[in-house]
């Protein structure tokens, strides 16, 4: 049970893919915002599994809509 001072943690981005994971992880704290990464993977495959696979990136929810912003950003930077 979560205590009356911790945050709430959202899931604001999921993917398959480590990497992936990994640099929006470090994008979102190179802007100052606490992120965490809940991987359902199987280490014992070298594949994925449906949602066997997925990571997901957790942030406090009063952070959410900033991470979601700074990684739209990224994304949008990135294809252009």
């Amino acid at each position: 049970m979560a205590k009356k001072n911790e945050p709430k943690w959202i899931d604001i981005h999921t993917t398959t893919n480590e990497y992936e994971a990994n640099i929006i992880k470090g994008l979102l704290e190179s802007e100052g915002i606490h992120c965490l990464l809940k991987s359902f993977r199987v280490t014992q495959f070298p594949f994925n599994i449906g949602h066997l696979g997925e990571i997901k990136l957790l942030v406090p929810s009063i952070e959410a809509e900033k991470s979601k912003r700074v990684i739209s950003q990224h994304l949008s930077n990135k294809h252009s």
